[in-house]
């Protein structure tokens, strides 16, 4: 597809050269490139949609990268991306080693911070504020964050520290939708100020009253700005921002490309710390997404009616509601994606949104626990990484039974290094007390959870994004019985070498074990579905191994403190290892090429890789 305007910008100087007539027919155009290659190749669309007038006015009003634009999240940077230079690296969109689908330092100078989790952006900004007041170099940093992430409590810590030296302008994009609509007592107060039509008739007309009084029209706006202050609060109190002297712009219309760039205009020219209040439309311009904002927040090849994991829990928590009335749900703003549209909608006064706010999750989980609840926390395994202290201080160490539901285990592919789920089970692994759980399939996922309903300590069960394998089923449970899970046997009474490992990354393992009964290597697999406590796991599997067979672990996350080096650990200390053994797993590196792979392979866990480990282990065997 040919564009008349956008093909010929490759940088933000190109843009800034465009005549400003010109302007929305690009953005007409930078919305039909969006639609046609998001939806193609997949991606955050409706995010992207919404933003289009701002990104533009952005890279037309400040000189980006001598100042930094920092965008909170950074899913909705795609814009951005297509007017720094990277309009021909869309092809390879969200692919391993391709364009990232957020901000990544490495990419490209103009993104000045790298993002892929919420609420970052301010306490960023802020650094990159002070440098430059140090270093006097007359820089400006605009910080883009939504009002969901607003939710976030780093954002809060960090407006406690703006100074009024700094050159900072912080956009609030609010759109009312982090993934699933906002909720909480912050995204009630943004959406009021947005409504209150008295308070901005005021702000605007007293402005512009007291700027056109001649000769002591400026001396009186300036002393009129302390005045007009005093009258407003009196009548329609301040707002939030002011409180904190910050100066404040808005709401308007962000998707009104002039006022938005009047708006940043003014804004610089103020030279202290200002917040832009916007109000955006997610999906502007496709009507699909604009009637249907969070279906259309990610695009994906995956069919939206397949079931995955995270609906199998959702479906089984429900059920366990119905039974117990201790039995509550808390999300972090995720309450679609982790699969609790059903439970939220039947148990209303059970189902907790705490918003972009991890730690508080869990911390409120464990106050829930405290008082007798059943709190069962359904958070992403990336996500889960911001909560860990809350983890050891609130929940672990005081032994209490919250279920920590931890979705989206294992690489993503598609979103890459800051959406991973590769560290949580090393960080959950030396928490003392927790109990850790990694199922298969939909049948033993319901099981463990019907099991350690009553437990009296923590529970952690992961799973991954995606539908369960029929393939693993077929291995594992072929007589269907779920109830009989934490290690299950394939091929492995006559086996000349043994798999371990845990987790849909099995699949790999199996299909190893064919492309080696090929070769006349017969290859057993032991899938474990419990992996802590470890002494326990590792006495199971030292008595179902016995002596006498090389043996390689096969891990989707971390090497470090996994669970592979932790039962290779025991299971060498109980004598089990003499015929040699291999790990393989991620070792000291985020999963993140730079240039297009398969990234199983590139992590060194996939078919390839585990046939040449058992085929090595089996020639030093075979010496010895």
């Amino acid at each position: 597809m040919e564009y008349q305007h956008l093909d010929r910008v490759d940088s933000p100087e190109d843009l800034r050269s465009l005549p400003s007539k010109k302007i929305p027919e690009l953005n007409l155009e930078i919305r039909d490139f969006l639609i046609r290659n998001t939806v193609e190749h997949g991606g955050h669309l409706a995010s992207n949609l919404g933003v289009v007038e701002l990104s533009v006015a952005l890279h037309r009003v400040f000189d980006s990268p001598r100042d930094h634009i920092i965008w909170d999240v950074g899913h909705q940077s795609y814009v951005h991306k297509l007017l720094t230079g990277r309009r021909r690296q869309f092809r390879d969109l969200r692919v391993p080693g391709g364009l990232s689908g957020f901000t990544k330092r490495s990419e490209s100078e103009h993104d000045a911070f790298g993002a892929g989790h919420s609420s970052t952006s301010v306490s960023a900004a802020l650094g990159f504020a002070r440098a430059d007041a140090l270093s006097g170099n007359g820089a400006y940093t605009v910080a883009v964050i939504g009002d969901g992430a607003f939710t976030g409590g780093m954002v809060h810590e960090a407006l406690n520290n703006v100074a009024p030296d700094m050159r900072l302008i912080i956009i609030l994009n609010e759109n009312e939708m982090s993934i699933s609509r906002n909720i909480g007592t912050f995204a009630r107060y943004i959406a009021r100020i947005r409504s209150s039509k008295s308070y901005n008739r005021v702000k605007k007309n007293t402005t512009s009253v007291l700027r056109r009084v001649p000769l002591v029209g400026k001396p009186l706006f300036r002393l009129g700005r302390w005045t007009k202050k005093l009258f407003k609060n009196l009548i329609y109190h301040s707002n939030f921002f002011e409180e904190l002297g910050l100066f404040y712009i808005g709401p308007i219309d962000g998707n009104d490309y002039g006022m938005t760039e009047r708006a940043l205009r003014y804004a610089k020219m103020k030279g202290e710390p200002v917040v832009i209040h916007l109000h955006t439309k997610k999906g502007k311009g496709y009507e699909p997404a604009e009637k249907d904002p969070c279906g259309y927040h990610g695009v994906a090849a995956r069919p939206s009616d397949e079931s995955t994991f995270s609906r199998a829990f959702g479906d089984a928590l429900s059920e366990l509601a119905g039974r117990d009335e201790r039995v509550t749900a808390v999300t972090a703003a995720m309450g679609v994606g982790t699969g609790l549209e059903d439970f939220a909608g039947r148990y209303t006064d059970r189902y907790f949104d705490v918003g972009i706010a991890e730690e508080h999750a869990l911390t409120f989980s464990a106050g829930l626990a405290a008082a007798g609840m059943r709190p069962y926390v359904a958070v992403y395994s990336t996500f889960l990484q911001r909560a860990y202290d809350s983890i050891v201080h609130d929940i672990a160490l005081q032994g209490l039974p919250v279920h920590i539901m931890v979705d989206r285990a294992g690489l993503a592919v598609s979103d890459g290094p800051t959406h991973h789920g590769i560290f949580d089970v090393a960080f959950l692994s030396h928490i003392p007390g927790i109990t850790l759980y990694a199922p298969v399939s939909f049948g033993s996922l319901r099981a463990i959870m019907e099991k350690t309903r009553d437990a009296s300590t923590t529970v952690a069960i992961r799973y991954p994004n995606r539908a369960e394998s029929c393939e693993i089923n077929a291995a594992f449970y072929p007589d269907g019985d779920y109830e009989n899970f934490g290690i299950r046997a394939y091929k492995t009474e006559d086996a000349d070498a043994l798999v371990i490992t845990y987790g849909c990354i099995v699949s790999e393992a199996l299909a190893a074990a064919e492309l080696l009964r090929k070769e006349g290597v017969r290859l057993g697999i032991l899938l474990l579905e419990e992996l802590k406590p470890y002494d326990l796991v590792s006495d199971k599997i030292a008595n179902l191994i016995g002596e006498g067979r090389p043996i390689v672990f096969l891990e989707e996350g971390v090497y470090d403190g996994g669970a592979a080096m932790l039962l290779a650990e025991r299971l060498g200390e109980r004598g089990c290892l003499g015929s040699g053994h291999r790990i393989l797993a991620i070792r000291d590196h985020f999963a993140s090429p730079e240039s297009a792979c398969d990234l199983l392979a590139y992590c060194g866990i996939d078919r390839a890789s585990i046939v040449e480990a058992v085929k090595g282990l089996l020639s030093k065997v075979d010496k010895n």
